[in-house]
Formats: C-alpha cells, structure tokens, sequence
C-alpha cells in the first residue's frame, strides 16, 4: 500500500484507530457507515486500503475527520470525561435561538471553564416549554466558545418577542454561541430523568436551567440510543436537506467533502454569497386566512444560488395556486456575490430586522414575514448596504 504520508512506522495505522474509536466509536460502525463489507477479524487487514481507495490516502482521511476549532461530535460523546453537557429550554427553536443563554456573566464563565470548544448540550423542555415536551429531551446543540450578546445571535423577530414579554426581558443575554443542533424526534424521546439519572438525581431543576451541568459517561451516551434530525442554527449556513436517522449514523463524520456534513444532510458550502429575497405568489389573503391590506409573503435569506433555494423551497410545497419567485436577488441585479458568509450574514439580519417593523411588516415565524412592498424593498436595499460595509 503506497501512502504518501510521513507518519512513523505503524502511525497511519494508529491514526485510523483513533478517528475509528473517537469519530465513529469503533471499527465496526466505522465499516458500516462507509459501506465495507467486511466485518470481525476481516476488518483490519482491510481498513488501510478502504481509507486510501475512499479518502486518496490516510493524511486526507485524518483531514476529513479534523475537527478544527470544535470537536466532533462523537469524539465530544466519546471524550473522557464527556464533552456533554444538560440544561433546559422554555422550547427548541435553534433556528432562531442561535446560542446558549446565560443570566449573568459567572455562569457562562463556568460552563466555559467545565467544557471544550465543540461541547455537546442537551436541551430538555421546562417552564412555558409545550405540554408534550415537558421533562422531556427534545434536541441537542453544539456550542463553540464565541461569546457575545443574545441579540447577536438571536434572530431579530424574536430577540424582539423576549424583550417585549416581562417575563422574559432582560434575560439569558450572555451568550455562547451555537454551531450545529438536531431535534429529537418525538418517537424516541425519553425524559430527562432517565436520559440523566445521575444529573437529575438531585432534583436541582433551577441550577440545571441556570447553568447547566456535565454528563456523566453512561448519561452522554444515551445520546446515541436516540433518532435525531439536523437543523437549521440562526446565523449559521442553511441545511438543504435533512432526514431522521439513528444518532450514531447522524453524528457520525461524512467521507471526504468540502459540504456534507453525513450521509443524511448537506450544508451548503462556506464561500461567497448572494443575498435574496423570495415572495410567494398567489391569493395572500386566501393563503392568511385574513386580509393581507396589499402586504406580502416573503423570505430574506442568502445562498450561493438563490434560484436554487427558490426551486427548494417550491419543492417543499405541492403543485398548487402558491408558489415562490425570486423577487430580489444579486444575480437578477448583476450583482458580485459577497465574498464571504458573514458578509451576506449581516445583510440577512439586517433585512429581517426592517421586515418586522410594525405595522407595515411582521414575522410569520420562522423566516418568513408580512410586509408591505415598500418596506420589502426598503429591507433589499438597506441589507446589502450592511454586507457591503461589514469587516471582519
């Protein structure tokens, strides 16, 4: 086997018996994911050549696995001690809570201290959270350690729904920010009491929301016993697409790739971007349920291909009297893409927070919003004015 590497001798076979036992938590599951045949005492006269012939060589294969500044997530579930952390969520709606909220700065310092870079948090329902997922856990997120203002990294329609709620005001606004999560489905919840025995067992409920606590090795990997769904994080690259699987296949490491993330999703690829923004066409009143007053339907967004995500998002719907059209967008304009997702990141966030101005406009959850053709084309102009100023 010619692999051009510099490792020492026996240290490419020491590599992959490491990304096997930290990415995929044994050879085993490694072979599975990939689709090698072999199994049992055949798997490791085999392995070297399936990494090469798959990866172009074990350099590469370490490559693909890396986990940059954050760690996997099955090395976080796998880590000694565990990576993993519990807290509890009023609901999980990481596409537009894009962070971890603490009340005050000691607590995120001490959940930064306790924790890696790449940390695994396990979010259960509590509080105001629906009836259904009370004391239940309902998804998991990955944290890096950017900190920073809720504000920063929550998205504006409902950043402005905590402040305007008493209750809530004021509250949760030092932040960690979020990288990755995935939602439980319903099917395979089990409540946090017997996710996390151990954590739980004090009944210390607030300190739980408040801070958050470690796992213990058993409690983290419950994770895996679990059918998850990757999902969108606010401020993040959108998902194009995404099933539910078993944890193990979903938090695995993909093959080689500059986008996928694993066999169930894609993300779209760092790199420059387009900001747009789509409008449904059809009877908005019939599709409200109300009067629309001549508002519309729209989505601000940005991607790589706009028209591509139009053609998603039409997609997701049926053949019927509705359907998406690119209303504004920088290639329809003749525009340069922004050179990078931050750039048009900060377009996006600033169309949305002028899309939610009352009374001419407003959110219909998620990233869609009501507003008047004026105030749409007012958010066009002012967003990409921000992506054009914004410094890194």
């Amino acid at each position: 086997m010619n692999d051009a590497t510099n490792y020492a001798p026996g240290g490419d076979a020491q590599a992959i018996s490491r990304i096997a036992g930290d990415c995929y938590g044994g050879f085993a599951k490694m072979f599975e994911l990939h689709s090698w045949p072999e199994r049992g005492n055949k798997m490791m006269p085999a392995v070297q050549a399936h990494v090469v012939n798959t990866y172009g060589s074990v350099r590469a294969f370490e490559d693909a696995h890396s986990r940059g500044d954050l760690m996997l997530p099955m090395e976080a579930i796998n880590a000694d001690p565990p990576n993993v952390w519990l807290t509890s969520f009023y609901g999980f709606r990481p596409e537009e809570w894009g962070l971890l909220g603490f009340s005050d700065e000691t607590r995120r310092q001490g959940f930064i201290n306790g924790s890696k870079p790449g940390v695994l948090v396990v979010i259960y329902g509590a509080g105001k959270a629906a009836k259904d997922d009370l004391y239940k856990v309902i998804g998991v997120q990955q944290c890096s350690h950017q900190i920073g203002h809720t504000e920063q990294f929550m998205y504006p329609p409902a950043w402005q729904e905590k402040e305007s709620d008493p209750e809530r005001a004021g509250k949760w606004n030092y932040a960690v920010k979020a990288t990755r999560a995935w939602r439980i489905t319903p099917e395979s919840r089990m409540t946090v009491q017997d996710f996390a025995p151990e954590a739980t067992r004090s009944g210390a409920w607030q300190h739980i929301g408040s801070r958050g606590v470690p796992l213990s090795k058993a409690e983290a990997a419950n994770i895996l016993k679990l059918d998850l769904q990757e999902v969108d994080v606010y401020g993040e690259n959108p998902i194009i697409g995404s099933t539910a699987g078993g944890a193990q296949e979903i938090l695995a490491p993909s093959k080689a790739g500059p986008v996928s993330q694993n066999s169930f999703v894609t993300r779209e690829s760092e790199g420059p971007k387009h900001l747009y923004i789509l409008q449904l066409k059809g009877d908005t009143d019939a599709f409200l349920g109300r009067p629309a007053n001549g508002h519309i339907i729209v989505k601000a967004g940005f991607s790589k291909s706009p028209q591509t995500r139009c053609a998603d998002h039409n997609k997701a719907i049926p053949k019927c009297a509705f359907q998406w059209e690119v209303l504004h967008s920088g290639p329809k304009y003749g525009f340069d893409p922004y050179p990078s997702s931050d750039h048009a990141k900060h377009g996006e966030r600033a169309m949305q927070k002028i899309l939610c101005q009352k009374p001419k406009g407003c959110s219909l959850g998620g990233e869609f919003f009501l507003a008047d053709p004026a105030l749409v084309k007012d958010a066009w102009e002012r967003g990409n004015h921000s992506a054009k100023v914004f410094k890194k």
